[in-house]
């Protein structure tokens, strides 16, 4: 593993980690505040809708600067903002719109920054080896929230999460960019004056990214009531209680983990377009028969399988995208695939939870897994004629 790779790794790792840590604080915190279910849905939705308002600004800003500049700007600013809620909570709502703000930035520069680190043929590689991780933070980040909240106070939660903005911003700091793009890309990536309609042009012009883009959409319909729904199905069903639903998350996250090092060690050398047809189709069959089922240990089973394709799609989607996508155009290309995907979860969250009124919970997890299925077959069809041709 290269330098840059175990930095950028590295920061990833450490951020992650705070990140579910402050994730769990900060709802804790909420919720005992209040007690209100509806204080909760709008923290949800100050944690979305930064992505909407500034999802395109934030693209292009990521496109005309330096990105290693951007991710240490916002590593030090998420540091103090979050340090400072334990401070100020009457004010957790405007932090955490901000700090979520922030977070489009870092998030869309931490995307596009990676062809400027490695080679194209390493991107998937290393996305496989960022995922493994991600999932491994994932499983210990809540166990170790919770085990600070019930040990000592809350505040430290916020104050081990700022901590870790700081490393996150040295390890950036350390890194050195190389830029692996063609000629073209270099010069094109150092103009500023691509607008984003000229962006969106080239995302409609690139069939790949178009495709690519167009299906992560028709997924994002069938996340956002899928992941609003799943745990009503765990408690009204599977007749468990949260603890159960932990486990079932659990085993889905380790699913992920081992997926990601199988695909970053031993499927180098299979087409990126076969796992990503593989995971959306599998990913779609896994989540159709999962309502199916009444039996918490085939639930279990069922989820770690959901788990592998889960992270055989997300992997292939980024990779597609850094491959197939120019430097210049990188930045709003991510945002842009962010803020469709949150508009979409948004709108079939409110769908979600209408429908489950009328058809059932069961009725609508089972339309939200043929959705995602459906989609793996059109993957099949113009993922791989673009990608061939």
């Amino acid at each position: 593993m290269s330098r840059n790779i175990f930095l950028f790794i590295s920061s990833q790792v450490i951020s992650d980690i705070g990140d579910w840590i402050d994730r769990i604080a900060v709802l804790t915190l909420v919720y005992n505040i209040n007690n209100s279910s509806v204080d909760m849905s709008f923290l949800s939705i100050m944690m979305l809708l930064p992505s909407l308002i500034f999802g395109v600004f934030a693209g292009k800003i990521v496109d005309i600067y330096n990105k290693k500049k951007i991710l240490i700007l916002g590593d030090f600013l998420r540091a103090i903002l979050v340090f400072l809620i334990p401070f100020f909570k009457e004010y957790v709502f405007i932090i955490i719109f901000i700090v979520s703000t922030i977070s489009i930035f870092y998030d869309t520069a931490k995307n596009s920054i990676l062809p400027e680190l490695v080679k194209k043929d390493r991107l998937r590689q290393v996305n496989s080896l960022s995922s493994s991780y991600s999932s491994l933070m994932m499983v210990l980040g809540p166990s170790i929230s919770g085990f600070i909240i019930s040990k000592f106070d809350i505040k430290y939660c916020f104050y081990i999460d700022s901590l870790t903005f700081l490393l996150s911003m040295i390890m950036i700091f350390l890194i050195k960019l190389y830029k692996y793009g063609s000629k073209k890309d270099v010069e094109l990536y150092q103009t500023d004056k691509i607008s984003f309609i000229e962006g969106l042009k080239y995302i409609k012009g690139n069939c790949i990214i178009f495709n690519t883009l167009s299906i992560n959409t028709i997924v994002g319909l069938a996340a956002g009531m899928l992941n609003g729904l799943l745990i009503m199905y765990v408690y009204k069903f599977l007749k468990t209680d949260s603890q159960g639903y932990g486990v079932i998350l659990t085993f889905k996250g380790l699913a992920m983990i081992l997926t990601s090092l199988v695909l970053y060690k031993y499927l180098k050398n299979v087409l990126v377009d076969v796992i990503f047809k593989l995971g959306l189709i599998g990913l779609g069959i896994s989540t159709a028969v999962f309502p199916l089922n009444t039996f918490f240990v085939l639930a279990i089973l069922i989820q770690f399988f959901n788990g592998i394709f889960n992270a055989l799609y997300s992997i292939s989607r980024t990779t597609i995208i850094q491959e197939n996508c120019d430097n210049q155009y990188l930045g709003r290309t991510f945002s842009m695939n962010t803020m469709l995907t949150n508009i979409t979860s948004i709108i079939s969250l409110a769908f979600g939870g209408i429908a489950a009124e009328f058809f059932g919970v069961r009725a609508v997890l089972l339309i939200g897994g043929f959705i995602v299925l459906i989609s793996g077959f059109v993957a099949r069809n113009k993922i791989h004629l673009e990608l061939t041709s």
